[in-house]
Protein backbone atom coordinates (compact mmCIF):
# COMPACT_ATOMS: atom_id res chain seq x y z
CA UNK A 1 0.00 0.00 0.00
CA UNK A 2 1.46 3.33 -1.06
CA UNK A 3 1.03 6.64 0.72
CA UNK A 4 -1.47 9.09 -0.76
CA UNK A 5 0.15 11.95 -2.71
CA UNK A 6 0.24 15.29 -0.85
CA UNK A 7 -2.62 17.69 -1.51
CA UNK A 8 -2.19 20.90 -3.48
CA UNK A 9 -2.55 22.86 -0.27
CA UNK A 10 0.17 20.82 1.45
CA UNK A 11 2.47 21.33 -1.52
CA UNK A 12 1.87 25.10 -1.46
CA UNK A 13 2.60 25.26 2.26
CA UNK A 14 5.74 23.18 1.82
CA UNK A 15 6.87 25.47 -1.02
CA UNK A 16 6.27 28.58 1.08
CA UNK A 17 8.14 27.05 4.01
CA UNK A 18 11.08 26.14 1.78
CA UNK A 19 11.13 29.67 0.35
CA UNK A 20 11.07 31.22 3.83
CA UNK A 21 13.86 28.97 5.07
CA UNK A 22 15.93 29.80 1.99
CA UNK A 23 15.46 33.53 2.63
CA UNK A 24 16.57 33.13 6.26
CA UNK A 25 19.64 31.15 5.27
CA UNK A 26 20.47 33.64 2.50
CA UNK A 27 20.38 36.72 4.75
CA UNK A 28 22.58 35.03 7.37
CA UNK A 29 25.05 33.85 4.75
CA UNK A 30 25.17 37.30 3.10
CA UNK A 31 25.70 39.00 6.46
CA UNK A 32 28.47 36.57 7.31
CA UNK A 33 30.26 37.33 4.07
CA UNK A 34 29.92 41.10 4.62
CA UNK A 35 31.22 40.99 8.19
CA UNK A 36 34.06 38.62 7.29
CA UNK A 37 35.12 41.00 4.55
CA UNK A 38 35.75 44.71 4.87
CA UNK A 39 34.39 45.20 8.41
CA UNK A 40 33.94 48.63 10.00
CA UNK A 41 31.06 51.08 9.58
CA UNK A 42 30.42 50.14 5.96
CA UNK A 43 29.90 46.49 6.94
CA UNK A 44 27.59 47.49 9.81
CA UNK A 45 25.52 49.63 7.44
CA UNK A 46 25.39 46.83 4.87
CA UNK A 47 24.10 44.32 7.43
CA UNK A 48 21.52 46.84 8.63
CA UNK A 49 20.38 47.08 5.01
CA UNK A 50 20.10 43.29 4.81
CA UNK A 51 18.02 43.26 8.01
CA UNK A 52 15.65 45.88 6.60
CA UNK A 53 15.32 44.07 3.28
CA UNK A 54 14.63 40.80 5.07
CA UNK A 55 12.08 42.25 7.51
CA UNK A 56 10.43 44.71 5.08
CA UNK A 57 10.67 47.53 7.63
CA UNK A 58 11.14 51.00 6.16
CA UNK A 59 13.86 52.31 8.48
CA UNK A 60 16.32 51.19 11.09
CA UNK A 61 19.34 52.07 13.14
CA UNK A 62 22.24 50.28 14.74
CA UNK A 63 23.03 51.74 18.16
CA UNK A 64 26.19 50.78 20.04
CA UNK A 65 26.86 51.18 23.76
CA UNK A 66 29.20 54.04 24.50
CA UNK A 67 29.92 54.84 28.17
CA UNK A 68 26.48 55.60 29.67
CA UNK A 69 24.78 56.24 26.31
CA UNK A 70 23.92 54.67 22.95
CA UNK A 71 25.36 56.09 19.74
CA UNK A 72 23.93 55.45 16.27
CA UNK A 73 26.62 53.62 14.31
CA UNK A 74 24.56 53.19 11.13
CA UNK A 75 21.07 54.19 10.01
CA UNK A 76 18.81 53.72 6.99
CA UNK A 77 15.58 55.50 6.06
CA UNK A 78 13.86 58.43 7.82
CA UNK A 79 15.57 58.07 11.20
CA UNK A 80 18.26 60.04 13.00
CA UNK A 81 21.66 59.84 11.28
CA UNK A 82 24.82 58.10 12.37
CA UNK A 83 26.55 59.90 15.21
CA UNK A 84 23.39 60.80 17.18
CA UNK A 85 23.60 59.80 20.86
CA UNK A 86 20.84 58.59 23.21
CA UNK A 87 20.62 58.17 26.93
CA UNK A 88 20.15 54.45 27.51
CA UNK A 89 16.79 54.67 29.28
CA UNK A 90 13.16 53.66 28.69
CA UNK A 91 12.61 50.94 26.09
CA UNK A 92 16.23 51.11 24.98
CA UNK A 93 17.40 50.35 28.50
CA UNK A 94 14.82 47.60 28.92
CA UNK A 95 15.99 45.70 25.85
CA UNK A 96 19.56 45.75 27.13
CA UNK A 97 18.55 43.80 30.23
CA UNK A 98 19.03 40.04 29.70
CA UNK A 99 16.38 39.11 32.27
CA UNK A 100 13.51 41.20 30.96
CA UNK A 101 11.38 38.10 30.41
CA UNK A 102 10.64 38.39 26.73
CA UNK A 103 11.14 35.73 24.07
CA UNK A 104 14.05 33.40 24.76
CA UNK A 105 16.70 32.83 22.11
CA UNK A 106 17.54 29.13 22.08
CA UNK A 107 20.64 29.59 19.97
CA UNK A 108 22.01 32.32 22.21
CA UNK A 109 21.45 30.01 25.14
CA UNK A 110 23.74 27.47 23.54
CA UNK A 111 26.50 29.98 23.05
CA UNK A 112 26.46 32.24 26.04
CA UNK A 113 24.44 30.49 28.69
CA UNK A 114 21.95 33.34 28.96
CA UNK A 115 18.81 34.51 27.22
CA UNK A 116 18.57 37.03 24.46
CA UNK A 117 15.38 39.00 24.02
CA UNK A 118 13.65 41.61 21.96
CA UNK A 119 10.83 44.10 22.30
CA UNK A 120 8.06 44.38 19.73
CA UNK A 121 6.20 47.65 20.31
CA UNK A 122 3.11 48.93 18.48
CA UNK A 123 1.73 52.45 18.10
CA UNK A 124 4.37 54.02 20.30
CA UNK A 125 6.36 57.23 20.32
CA UNK A 126 9.81 56.23 19.13
CA UNK A 127 13.01 58.15 19.75
CA UNK A 128 14.43 57.26 16.35
CA UNK A 129 12.24 58.64 13.51
CA UNK A 130 12.54 62.02 11.82
CA UNK A 131 10.95 64.34 12.73
CA UNK A 132 12.03 63.40 16.24
CA UNK A 133 9.56 61.79 18.59
CA UNK A 134 7.20 60.47 15.92
CA UNK A 135 4.56 57.80 16.48
CA UNK A 136 5.36 54.53 14.71
CA UNK A 137 3.08 51.63 13.88
CA UNK A 138 5.65 49.07 14.90
CA UNK A 139 9.13 49.15 16.39
CA UNK A 140 11.34 46.13 17.08
CA UNK A 141 14.29 46.53 19.42
CA UNK A 142 16.80 43.67 19.49
CA UNK A 143 19.88 43.55 21.74
CA UNK A 144 23.27 42.97 20.15
CA UNK A 145 24.39 40.24 22.52
CA UNK A 146 27.18 37.73 22.09
CA UNK A 147 29.13 35.62 24.53
CA UNK A 148 27.90 37.26 27.68
CA UNK A 149 28.18 40.89 26.63
CA UNK A 150 25.68 43.34 25.15
CA UNK A 151 27.14 45.73 22.62
CA UNK A 152 24.04 47.74 21.64
CA UNK A 153 20.63 47.61 19.98
CA UNK A 154 19.27 47.00 16.49
CA UNK A 155 16.11 49.07 16.01
CA UNK A 156 13.68 48.45 13.13
CA UNK A 157 10.92 51.01 12.59
CA UNK A 158 7.78 51.20 10.48
CA UNK A 159 5.38 54.12 10.49
CA UNK A 160 2.69 51.77 9.23
CA UNK A 161 1.14 49.09 11.41
CA UNK A 162 2.46 45.67 10.43
CA UNK A 163 1.35 42.13 11.12
CA UNK A 164 2.99 40.25 13.97
CA UNK A 165 6.49 39.16 12.96
CA UNK A 166 7.08 35.45 12.37
CA UNK A 167 8.95 33.88 15.34
CA UNK A 168 11.43 32.23 12.99
CA UNK A 169 12.10 35.58 11.32
CA UNK A 170 12.68 37.16 14.74
CA UNK A 171 15.12 34.39 15.56
CA UNK A 172 16.95 35.07 12.31
CA UNK A 173 17.18 38.77 13.24
CA UNK A 174 18.50 37.79 16.67
CA UNK A 175 21.19 35.74 14.98
CA UNK A 176 22.08 38.76 12.84
CA UNK A 177 22.37 40.77 16.05
CA UNK A 178 24.75 38.19 17.53
CA UNK A 179 26.91 38.50 14.41
CA UNK A 180 26.83 42.30 14.68
CA UNK A 181 27.76 42.12 18.36
CA UNK A 182 30.74 39.94 17.53
CA UNK A 183 31.80 42.40 14.82
CA UNK A 184 31.30 45.35 17.18
CA UNK A 185 33.69 43.85 19.70
CA UNK A 186 36.15 43.32 16.84
CA UNK A 187 39.69 41.99 16.97
CA UNK A 188 41.03 39.87 19.77
CA UNK A 189 38.23 40.73 22.15
CA UNK A 190 35.74 38.58 20.23
CA UNK A 191 37.71 35.38 20.81
CA UNK A 192 38.46 35.07 24.48
CA UNK A 193 39.46 31.66 25.79
CA UNK A 194 36.17 31.42 27.66
CA UNK A 195 34.20 31.87 24.44
CA UNK A 196 36.24 29.19 22.72
CA UNK A 197 35.45 26.79 25.54
CA UNK A 198 31.73 27.51 25.21
CA UNK A 199 31.85 26.84 21.48
CA UNK A 200 33.63 23.55 22.12
CA UNK A 201 30.94 22.66 24.65
CA UNK A 202 28.26 23.28 22.04
CA UNK A 203 30.06 21.10 19.48
CA UNK A 204 31.03 18.38 21.94
CA UNK A 205 28.08 16.04 21.14
CA UNK A 206 28.91 16.05 17.42
CA UNK A 207 31.21 13.70 15.57
CA UNK A 208 33.91 15.09 13.29
CA UNK A 209 31.76 14.40 10.22
CA UNK A 210 28.70 16.04 11.79
CA UNK A 211 30.81 19.14 12.48
CA UNK A 212 31.82 19.22 8.82
CA UNK A 213 28.18 19.02 7.75
CA UNK A 214 27.17 21.72 10.26
CA UNK A 215 29.90 24.01 8.94
CA UNK A 216 28.47 23.80 5.41
CA UNK A 217 24.83 24.51 6.33
CA UNK A 218 25.15 28.35 6.29
CA UNK A 219 25.90 28.16 2.56
CA UNK A 220 22.33 27.04 1.91
CA UNK A 221 23.52 23.89 0.14
CA UNK A 222 21.27 20.93 -0.53
CA UNK A 223 22.08 17.54 0.93
CA UNK A 224 23.28 16.48 -2.51
CA UNK A 225 25.63 19.51 -2.71
CA UNK A 226 27.03 18.79 0.75
CA UNK A 227 27.44 15.14 -0.15
CA UNK A 228 29.46 16.06 -3.25
CA UNK A 229 31.70 18.38 -1.23
CA UNK A 230 32.39 15.78 1.43
CA UNK A 231 32.41 12.74 -0.84
CA UNK A 232 29.51 11.01 0.90
CA UNK A 233 26.02 9.93 -0.15
CA UNK A 234 23.06 12.32 -0.07
CA UNK A 235 21.18 10.01 2.30
CA UNK A 236 24.15 10.00 4.68
CA UNK A 237 24.11 13.80 4.75
CA UNK A 238 20.39 13.71 5.58
CA UNK A 239 21.11 11.40 8.52
CA UNK A 240 23.92 13.68 9.73
CA UNK A 241 21.66 16.75 9.56
CA UNK A 242 18.93 14.98 11.51
CA UNK A 243 21.41 13.90 14.18
CA UNK A 244 22.82 17.44 14.44
CA UNK A 245 19.33 18.85 14.97
CA UNK A 246 18.55 16.19 17.58
CA UNK A 247 21.85 16.40 19.48
CA UNK A 248 21.81 20.21 19.69
CA UNK A 249 18.07 20.35 20.50
CA UNK A 250 17.34 22.56 17.52
CA UNK A 251 14.02 22.91 15.73
CA UNK A 252 15.06 22.52 12.12
CA UNK A 253 17.77 22.91 9.51
CA UNK A 254 17.48 26.70 9.52
CA UNK A 255 18.21 26.87 13.24
CA UNK A 256 21.19 24.57 12.70
CA UNK A 257 22.52 26.89 9.99
CA UNK A 258 21.98 29.92 12.21
CA UNK A 259 23.87 28.25 15.04
CA UNK A 260 26.69 27.44 12.62
CA UNK A 261 26.92 31.12 11.71
CA UNK A 262 27.09 32.07 15.37
CA UNK A 263 29.87 29.56 15.89
CA UNK A 264 31.90 31.24 13.16
CA UNK A 265 31.29 28.94 10.19
CA UNK A 266 30.86 31.62 7.56
CA UNK A 267 30.73 31.41 3.78
CA UNK A 268 33.43 28.90 2.97
CA UNK A 269 32.39 26.51 5.71
CA UNK A 270 35.78 27.00 7.31
CA UNK A 271 35.85 28.43 10.76
CA UNK A 272 37.73 31.77 10.53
Amino acid sequence: MTDAPPSARALRERYRSDQSNSARLRVLCDAGRVLAGAGGDDAMAAVLGLALEFSAFEAGALLLCEADALRIRASRGPVLPAGARFTADGALAAVLKPDAGRITGRIADHLAGHTSSHLVRRNVVSRLPLPAGGVVGMEILLPLTARGATAGVLALVSRKALADPDPSDLQTLETLCTMLAMAAHDGAAIRPVQAARRIEQVLAPLTAREREVLALLPQGLTNADIGRKLGIATGTVKVHVERIIHKLALGDRTQAAALAVELGFVGSGIKP
